[in-house]
Order: C-alpha cells, then sequence, then structure tokens
C-alpha cells in the first residue's frame, strides 16, 4: 500500500486545526496549505480576493438563489470551488504536504493516498480560544461567532462534496483538541503518517 501522501484537515472553528496542520508540517518536513490556496485560486481564476472571501464559505440553499445581472452566487461559488480544486491538485503534484480546510479530503479522493483528519473540541474549550489574543471575539458575541462559522463551513462542505461535514464516517482520524491539546494531535497525526505503507 502506498504511503499517505497528503494530510487533510477539516475542523471546527476556534478548535486549532489551523495550527494543528502548521505543526503537522513541521514533524513531517512538508508544506502547510490553508489560507494562501484563496490566494491562489483567486490570482488564477481571477476572481477577488473580496468575492472569494465573500462567498467561499457561503451557505448554499437551492431554495434560496439570488440572481443578479452576473450570475447567481451559486455560479460564483462553483467557480471559486473550482479554482481551489484546481490549486489543490497543482499543490499535491509538487510533493506531500498538509492542507487545511477547502473540501481537500473529498477533493483528492481517489487522486492521493490521504489521511483525512478532523479537529474538533468543546463548546467551553472553543470559547475561550475565540476570546484568546488571538481572535479578540467579544464575550457576548462568542457563542454566536461559533455557530455561524461553523454552520458556513458546514454548509459550503455538504454543498460541494455531498458528504456531512464533521461526521466521523468521513474521516480516518477525529481528535478532540481540548482534551489531547496541539501536540499531542500533531504528534498522533504525524506518527500515523510514518507508520503508513
Amino acid at each position: 500500500m502506498a504511503k499517505i501522501k497528503v494530510v487533510t484537515i477539516g475542523r471546527l472553528y476556534c478548535s486549532g486545526g489551523s495550527d494543528i496542520g502548521k505543526l503537522v508540517a513541521e514533524k513531517l518536513g512538508v508544506p502547510c496549505y490553508d489560507r494562501e490556496i484563496i490566494e491562489m485560486a483567486a490570482k488564477n481564476s481571477g476572481i477577488s480576493m473580496e468575492e472569494i472571501k465573500k462567498y467561499e464559505e457561503s451557505i448554499l440553499n437551492p431554495l434560496k438563489k439570488p440572481i443578479n445581472l452576473f450570475g447567481t452566487a451559486e455560479d460564483i461559488t462553483e467557480k471559486i470551488f473550482a479554482a481551489e480544486t484546481e490549486v489543490v491538485y497543482k499543490l499535491v503534484e509538487k510533493g506531500p504536504c498538509v492542507i487545511v480546510g477547502r473540501c481537500a479530503d473529498f477533493i483528492l479522493k481517489n487522486k492521493v493516498k490521504t489521511l483525512n483528519v478532523f479537529i474538533y473540541s468543546s463548546p467551553d474549550k472553543r470559547r475561550q480560544t475565540a476570546m484568546s489574543s488571538k481572535y479578540n471575539v467579544p464575550e457576548d458575541e462568542v457563542d454566536n461567532r461559533l455557530k455561524k462559522y461553523d454552520k458556513k463551513r458546514g454548509d459550503y462542505y455538504n454543498a460541494n462534496t455531498n458528504k456531512k461535514w464533521g461526521r466521523k464516517a468521513s474521516y480516518d482520524l477525529c481528535l478532540d483538541s481540548g482534551k489531547l491539546g496541539y501536540e499531542m494531535c500533531a504528534e498522533l497525526i504525524a506518527h500515523a503518517v510514518e507508520v503508513s505503507g
């Protein structure tokens, strides 16, 4: 069996998925791609960063299709997803890597051997993270922010993959970063890659 080439990381908002992705990449000596994928997709597609940020994790509801002279929001979201898919393929062609978000587990299915990870944490731990100096979310806005971003990520993933975001059966490894800590999560993921193949 071929060795795992790519680690994909899905994550709840403020569960530390991005930080864990960077730690895993350091341990494996490979690059980690996260927000850079958006920048590359914008450059390659001609869609502005503002449009991508607005629609990248937007809700796709087939019952609500806003229409304007330039096409629907759904059309733009599909173009963004196609642009990000192209970027993900190109990055993976360069060699082993870690990819955070962007539906990479679905995009790379049957393309290369992946380890698909989902990072989650308790609401209390995520609230603490959201209010930390890194995010600076005011206490009275924390619960709404967590729900909003989880819903946006879930809706974007579900609409583009026909899979259920965060459902354990969709992933190879699900880790509670609040209980294990970022370093231990990264150790476990890196170990799983190293012993594969």
